[in-house]
Order: C-alpha cells, then structure tokens, then sequence
C-alpha cells in the first residue's frame, strides 16, 4: 500500500521478524515488511484495548525505523543496542516525540487532563513540521488518541491530510471508533487482537515470574500482555483482578433482580466508562465458558482456577444447554454493544437469558 493510503495493513511476505512483542504476530509481520519494501505510510492508527501492548509496539516500531546499526541484516528488524535505539528505549530520542494525557498534565497546569485538547493538537501540529534532527524520519506518537476533543481532531486532521514529508504519525487508540470517521480514513489500520494465555504466560517466565503465578496473571490479563506485565510486579493491580473475577461470579450467581440491577447500572455508565464495561462483560463471558468447561468435566483447564470451587458448584446446578445458552447471549451482548446498540436494552437482554441457578 503506498505511503500515505488508508486502510488496513497488508500481510505478506516474510513473516519471520522479530521483535521484543508478546504475540502480534501479523502486524509485527507487516510493519516490518512495510519498512523493509520502503513503504512505510505517513500516519498509523493502533487501537485495542488499554495494556494490548499499543506503546510497546509503537515504540519498536519507531526504532526499527530510526536504527542507525549500520549492520543489521534486516531493515526491518532493530537492533536494539545503538545508540538510536537506546535513545528511543529512554525516551530521549530528538525525533521521537510522544504525547499523551500524561505529558499534557506535566506541561499544561490547568484542567483536568482527561481529553487531549486542542492546545495539545497545536503543538504535535508544530512538531511535525520540524525537520529530523539525527533519524531518516520523525516519529510523532499520541497515545490516549480517542481521548481528544473534537476541536482537537480537526485541528490535526490537516497534518493527516498534507503529510509533511519525513514524518511518521502513530496514533494510539483504546476504542478507534471514538475518533472522527475522518481522522480513521487517513490512517493505516493496525488492530491488536488479545494475546494468548501461552504466548504471554512464557513471556512472563522469561522474565523471571515464578511459572504458576505467570499461568495465573495470564490468565486473568484477558489477552493483555502490558496488564500482564504490570500485574505480576504490582500485587494491588492482581488483587483487583481477582476482586473483578469474584464480582462477575456474584453478578451470575445472583437474584434476577440483582443481575437486572446491575446491568442497569452499567447500561446507564457505558458512554463514560465504555472500555471498562466491555472488560467487565469480557470477564462474565470468561466464567461463563469455565462454568461450562466445569459442567463438563473439564476443571483442570479452568481460566480461573482459584474460584475452582464456586464455578463447579455454579456448574452441578445448571444443565448444559442453559449454560451454552448463556455464554450465546454474553457473546451477542458483547457484539451488540459494538455495533452501537442501546447499552442498557443489550445488557438487559443478556441477563434475561442467564438460567437461574
């Protein structure tokens, strides 16, 4: 695809570049080959879910594109050790510059930080128009992306439509549907799919995480090798965890007026809190699936293997069908709540279709 176009990334070609990345396989694939064919676009949109692993991979993209190791045998591969590379790694590269809601508090004093606004889009404007100081190119990241003001996005949608040349855009997005259409259209799609509880469980002994705790908080990381990592160094983030497996348990094993309850609260909380309610869903589906691992003999291969006990006695009081019938309506709640259906009538809809224990 030529620099510059929209869409989504292409894949093809070699599929063996490696990169310090837990999992993402396809866009690793493709963002190498793209370096490695000179046709690296001007601006990148890289969405999924908060601790996906979006920073990590902008940041080794951003240094497979300024390595300056004169004998690398694959362009697109960084070394890792130059100075570039180092630099990058620190976050003091000069033309490598990051923005986010985090160094928006740091520089701009009031407000309350929660949207990227449009003094900010000014001064990414600003910068793009700087020359590269010691790289081929400038690398411009804006994380918390779907966090900015309309005003904001107008703002930097001129940059995305006359590219200056040298300048590559990544922007960082939990939810790409909360940017304009216009914004997205300019943009090379690179979506980032969950990680397997394999691929980041090794990741994790890899970096010295005792075997079972690594099964456990890749379990629980949903596919999320950031979370993963954070989790195993951080006990309250993994406890939070655990007390968000053992609240979606509750909401399943509750009254159907507690399970209405609660998907009205949550309904009415979804334009605010969108990322989080989906995590929670995705948490519901997951008991859900090892209630019907349980149901059938399967405990070992639990996902939640510490609240073995509760899903097994969820398990005995329900049959096969009605649980199939449930794991069906949190999966078609989760797919109508991304296709912009009322939040509060999905939500309803699936716990009326949760079998009473």
């Amino acid at each position: 695809m030529a620099d510059g176009a929209a869409g989504h990334l292409e894949t093809g070609g070699s599929s063996g570049a490696v990169w310090p990345i837990w999992g993402h396989e396809t866009a690793v694939a493709s963002l190498a080959l793209a370096i490695r064919e000179g046709r690296v676009g001007h601006a990148y949109l890289m969405a999924g879910p908060s601790g996906i692993g979006k920073a990590t991979l902008a940041q080794v993209f951003a240094q497979a594109l300024c390595c300056d190791a004169t004998d690398r045998p694959d362009p697109g591969i960084p070394c890792g050790m130059c100075r570039s590379c180092r630099k990058i790694s620190r976050g003091t590269h000069p033309d490598v510059r990051t923005w986010s809601l985090a160094t928006q508090a740091a520089t701009q004093k009031d407000g309350k930080h929660t949207t990227l606004n449009i003094e900010t889009a000014r001064e990414i404007r600003a910068a793009t128009a700087l020359r590269p100081v010691e790289a081929p190119r400038r690398v411009i990241v804006v994380d918390d992306a779907e966090t900015m003001q309309g005003a904001a996005q107008e703002a930097l949608l001129k940059t995305l439509e006359e590219p200056p040349p040298a300048v590559v855009l990544l922007m960082l997005a939990d939810d790409a549907e909360l940017l304009m259409p216009t914004i997205r259209s300019r943009c090379l799609a690179v979506d980032l799919r969950p990680v397997s509880a394999g691929a980041i469980a090794r990741g994790l002994v890899n970096h010295g995480i005792d075997p079972t705790l690594a099964a456990e908080v890749a379990a629980l990381a949903h596919g999320r090798p950031g979370w993963a990592l954070a989790a195993a160094a951080n006990p309250a983030m993994l406890t939070g965890e655990r007390e968000a497996v053992a609240g979606a348990l509750a909401w399943i094993a509750g009254t159907r007026y507690d399970r209405l309850a609660t998907a009205f609260k949550l309904g009415d909380g979804f334009s605010k809190r969108r990322a989080e309610i989906f995590t929670e869903l995705e948490i519901a589906l997951a008991v859900w699936r090892d209630v019907l691992l349980a149901h059938c003999g399967l405990a070992s291969h639990l996902t939640y293997r510490r609240e073995v006990e509760r899903i097994v006695r969820l398990a005995e009081s329900l049959d096969l069908a009605s649980i199939a019938h449930a794991v069906a309506a949190t999966q078609r709640c989760l797919a109508d709540l991304d296709a912009n259906v009322r939040p509060r009538l999905a939500l309803e809809g699936m716990v009326l279709q949760w079998p009473s224990p």
